[in-house]
């Protein structure tokens, strides 16, 4: 995939690199698991010869469906419209999913902060007012000390139950759905004890 995107920016082609027995892991940081399968989900605009792929935000949607205890968001950005009218449906539910969101208090710049921290609040309120059995929280990072009191968030992470773990490219934003390129990749436990306690 990447050596694809190289090629489709620039025109050059790359070899793949020769098999090697060397691992390329650091050697000091344990892996929380092993020997799993991992799933990409990309988005791909429809562009010349190429056709959209929206593999990103069906991967969202049936996550959010599948939920059953929790769903924990940490996301640079928060205003895709299909995103948070999942989350709504499952909010209004009797027995649906506790719904965590990790996000930025606010973002920075006048520009970013009149669009897309606009359209976050209105997303946000919609979740508050559909939130029939108190089961919403949203978070944000804040630092004693630190310059405006507040962290910035770069992450993009879903993770659903002990199920589903997943981190990416992909912002919960409409651009993210269906106009730029990402790439996400997922762990899903298939009942494996042993992945779904590295995904805990």
């Amino acid at each position: 995939l990447v050596r694809e995107r190289w090629r489709r920016a620039t025109g050059e082609r790359l070899h793949p690199p020769p098999p090697s027995a060397d691992d390329a892991w650091p050697p000091m940081l344990e892996p929380d698991v092993k020997d799993v399968d991992v799933a990409i989900a990309r988005t791909q605009p429809n562009y010349k010869r190429y056709r959209e792929i929206r593999e990103v935000e069906a991967l969202y949607l049936d996550a959010i469906a599948a939920a059953r205890k929790h769903i924990y968001i940490e996301n640079q950005y928060f205003t895709s419209k299909v995103v948070g009218e999942a989350l709504a449906a499952r909010l209004q539910e009797e027995d649906g999913p506790e719904v965590f969101l990790v996000l930025p208090l606010k973002r920075f710049g006048w520009l970013e902060e009149h669009t897309m921290g606009l359209l976050r609040s209105r997303l946000v309120r919609k979740l508050r007012r559909e939130d029939r059995y108190n089961r919403l929280r949203v978070f944000y990072p804040y630092i004693e000390g630190l310059k405006k009191g507040c962290e910035n968030i770069h992450a993009k992470v879903l993770v659903v139950d002990e199920k589903l773990a997943r981190v990416g490219s992909a912002n919960l934003n409409n651009r993210s759905m269906g106009l730029d390129t990402e790439c996400d990749l997922a762990v899903e436990s298939g009942g494996d004890p042993r992945v779904e306690r590295a995904i805990a």
